[in-house]
């Protein structure tokens, strides 16, 4: 009977460790950028995070400049690129005085590893069935540059604090840069380990992320084949900004000497989208990628009442006086400016053929990276899982879960006026 026992315990322990093995997720692994490299076309990059001020006890101090991003092994004909959001900086207010405030309105240094990623639910949940992508090869771009992962430029800025105090601080906006280093290395990786091209692949990104993944998208189309899928999925980032934003981070119209150096990151057929104004920046940007990509889907997500959107608009429209910035009484006005402008922009963006937008109720901030990517369905009862499904895997363009969809007329929810 012992003999027996024994031989049953050694089955269940041999069967559990086979069962964990089997479970177990990939595990990310951290890359690291180089301090700077020549890309394929030849452009110096000079990955960085922002430098920004960090206040520590005792004083303040550069913020981390290293750059790394993450990079989680799963179906190498599926590969899924994700960036990251956390604000932006474009002005001595903004880049520096916030900070110094202790309350920055970006991200100064990743703060992400492979431990916190295993943790992030929504997108980057392997274990829920409901995942598109939970057999996807996964890329993970942070954001620490305060410029929408677009620029190429360091700029020193002059703050004067509230005593009269001056201080000069360097910010390091080299988001594209950081964008390109992970492409790069993808590149790489593809040709010596995988062994082969993605068939598909993915470009998503919320807040900030969603901008970057506007430029993202070209600069992946230029490195595989013409017969891998593509998709851009944005999330919380539908681009209503003021003349003066446009102006100081952009450059404006000319597209030059703009704060965060944008202009040779644009590719030239995107030039006029970005040259058109801040009232047509973001609906342009959208279409013309959509009809020079005509193969490509594009998915936008946004809350109807999104208040971290709203935020970054009224620190724009208030950007010398930051006690207006969380103040009702601009906070209101402005989003209402807000929601039409954005509810617009996506009603127009919809005429081309291959974009889609989900309009969902209430005010939180982004939806990729957490639980409710599974759990919205506040635009006409469409689960918004179902509807990111649908946009990945059915062959039609039409019918399906993938279309165009609004909350509207009930988008309001308690407190989302409230400021």
């Amino acid at each position: 009977m012992q003999r027996y026992l024994r031989w049953f315990f050694w089955i269940c322990f041999i069967v559990a460790g086979w069962g964990s093995l089997v479970s177990a997720e990939p595990a990310w692994q951290q890359i690291d950028a180089p301090d700077s490299f020549t890309d394929r076309n030849n452009i110096l990059r000079e990955p960085s995070c922002s430098g920004g001020p960090k206040v520590i006890p005792g004083g303040v101090v550069p913020a981390n400049t290293e750059f790394s991003f993450f990079f989680r092994v799963g179906d190498p004909r599926k590969l899924l690129i994700a960036l990251d959001g956390g604000g932006a900086c474009w002005d001595p207010n903004t880049c520096v005085g916030s900070a110094l405030l202790g309350d920055p309105t970006y991200e100064l240094e990743v703060d992400e590893t492979p431990e916190s990623l295993s943790e992030t639910g929504g997108i980057a949940d392997l274990d829920n069935p409901s995942n598109p992508f939970s057999d996807y090869t996964q890329v993970f771009i942070p954001y620490c540059s305060g410029d929408v992962h677009w620029g190429s430029k360091d700029t020193v800025y002059l703050y004067t604090a509230p005593d009269g105090t001056t201080r000069r601080w360097p910010i390091h906006h080299r988001g594209f840069d950081n964008v390109v280093a992970a492409l790069e290395w993808l590149r790489d990786y593809y040709q010596s380990e995988a062994g082969r091209s993605p068939a598909k692949v993915v470009v998503a990104g919320a807040s900030a992320g969603g901008y970057g993944a506007l430029l993202t998208l070209p600069a992946v189309k230029e490195i595989v084949p013409r017969f891998t899928r593509t998709y851009l999925l944005t999330d919380s980032s539908n681009g209503v900004i003021n003349a003066d934003f446009y102006e100081v981070a952009l450059g404006g119209y000319a597209l030059s000497g703009g704060v965060w150096g944008v202009e040779q990151n644009v590719p030239e057929f995107l030039l006029g989208a970005f040259a058109s104004g801040p009232d047509t920046l973001a609906l342009s940007t959208n279409t013309t990628l959509a009809w020079r990509y005509p193969g490509t889907r594009f998915g936008q997500y946004t809350r109807a009442w999104d208040k971290v959107q709203i935020f970054y608009l009224n620190v724009m429209k208030h950007l010398a006086d930051p006690t207006q910035w969380l103040d009702p009484t601009t906070l209101l006005p402005t989003a209402l400016e807000w929601t039409a402008k954005a509810r617009l922009y996506m009603r127009l963006s919809a005429l081309a053929p291959n974009y889609r937008f989900y309009l969902g109720a209430g005010s939180e901030h982004t939806v990729l990276a957490d639980e409710s990517f599974y759990m919205e369905y506040s635009a006409q009862g469409l689960l918004f899982s179902d509807w990111v499904d649908d946009m990945l895997n059915r062959r039609s363009l039409w019918g399906g879960d993938w279309r165009n969809v609004s909350c509207a007329p009930n988008c309001l929810e308690p407190g989302d006026l409230e400021f």
